[in-house]
């Protein structure tokens, strides 16, 4: 066959090469529908390994699925299949494709007999014992920064396991494997769903985080990165933006003219969004500007890291230099979240409306979770501003 033929068969089976850019490419049938799949080299070797691997990866999802639909299938070809029903799904945002694949790996590792377990002895008492125990002891997952594991799992991840469980589990019922899905049924007794409580803030004081700040601007650190790390955290507190959209915001997200920054979201459709450029957060961004301009370490050829598409910083995330900071000072350790926090707390102290709040902080629910989460706050503004409310002295 000619060198020029866009596809050149190999002697594999569904081995094909690319004729124009000489990277192999795997095909197969699933689901009655041809796949292809880029196997990322040009090296024949490497590809049969890589072509071998994917193809018995789609046999045991073939054979998973054959599983759930004769009725023979134990939990671990549920749990799989439920995995490859999340990766197929177009309609889920990426973000809650991740986590709802993290989830089931929650599953189980919290409960690693359960993939050998038959979908018929998944009782209700079962699950019941499993999300005590999940509830009390947790998954051992140790945060970044952290020095020890998280001893307990909150109500809320509990019930997001408790909810993929409910899923896999109908995925039997319907499938005639059982004939009562166990998460659905109630028995005396049995609680499954763990009631959510809302933790107490524990913010640092104004004192507490200028001090951590200047702390971390003077640590030692080589190139500025203690300065750099201060002002990520100050742009958190300003903002009150996720680190992971903090890390991801670009210079062409600000818009001096409109005094505004776009914040590009991407956990849901109302994460992205557009917040003012507050007095401290405009006086953030000159002051980075001109730090750019004068910092050969900022810049490449000479030109500083203020191009549109440059990210506003160097850094995504300073966790380590928060906890050495706080260490060092014996201030309670706190993260970028709870810079997310103060800045929502600011702004309900300042007199912001809870609607108007939660709009800045991208949140879908209009103010529900902020009017739970900072109930205390609320209440407190409530009382002041009721000392303002008058009826008239005619009545």
């Amino acid at each position: 066959m000619s060198k020029n033929t866009l596809w050149q068969r190999t002697g594999v089976q569904g081995l094909y090469r690319n004729g124009q850019s000489g990277i192999y490419y795997g095909r197969w049938k699933v689901r009655g529908k041809t796949k292809w799949q880029s196997l990322e080299t040009p090296i024949f070797d490497t590809a049969k390994f890589r072509h071998r691997q994917e193809t018995d990866k789609i046999e045991l999802q073939r054979g998973n699925r054959n599983a759930v639909e004769t009725g023979e299938a134990l939990m671990g070809a549920l749990l799989d299949t439920y995995s490859e029903q999340i990766k197929g799904n177009t309609d889920l945002k990426e973000g809650t494709r991740k986590r709802n694949l993290t989830t089931v790996k929650y599953i189980t590792k919290t409960w690693p007999e359960l993939r050998t377990m038959k979908p018929q002895d998944v009782s209700t008492v079962a699950i019941a014992e499993w999300t005590k125990l999940i509830k009390s002891a947790g998954s051992n997952f140790t945060p970044n920064g952290a020095k020890e594991s998280l001893r307990g799992n909150s109500s809320s991840s509990v019930n997001k396991a408790v909810s993929a469980l409910r899923e896999i589990m109908e995925m039997a019922r319907l499938g005639g494997i059982i004939t009562i899905n166990p998460v659905v049924e109630k028995s005396e007794g049995v609680r499954l769903r763990k009631r959510v409580t809302v933790t107490p803030l524990v913010l640092p004081s104004d004192t507490e985080l200028a001090c951590v700040l200047h702390a971390m601007e003077t640590n030692g650190a080589r190139g500025g990165w203690g300065i750099e790390a201060a002002d990520f955290c100050r742009f958190l507190a300003f903002t009150g933006m996720r680190v992971g959209e903090a890390g991801r915001a670009t210079w062409q997200d600000v818009n001096m003219s409109k005094r505004q920054l776009k914040v590009q979201g991407t956990k849901s459709d109302s994460s992205v969004r557009t917040i003012p450029l507050f007095p401290d957060l405009e006086k953030l961004l000159a002051k980075l500007t001109e730090r750019r301009k004068s910092a050969a370490r900022f810049a490449v050829d000479g030109v500083p890291f203020l191009s549109p598409k440059d990210s506003i910083f160097r850094i995504s995330e300073c966790q380590n230099t928060i906890d050495s900071a706080c260490e060092k000072l014996g201030v309670a350790r706190f993260t970028h979240h709870n810079l997310r926090d103060l800045f929502a707390t600011k702004c309900i102290e300042s007199g912001v409306d809870i609607p108007t709040v939660a709009r800045w902080l991208g949140h879908a629910d209009g103010g529900a979770l902020l009017m739970q989460r900072y109930a205390n706050l609320r209440d407190t503004h409530s009382q002041a501003q009721a000392s303002k409310v008058s009826f008239g002295g005619g009545l």
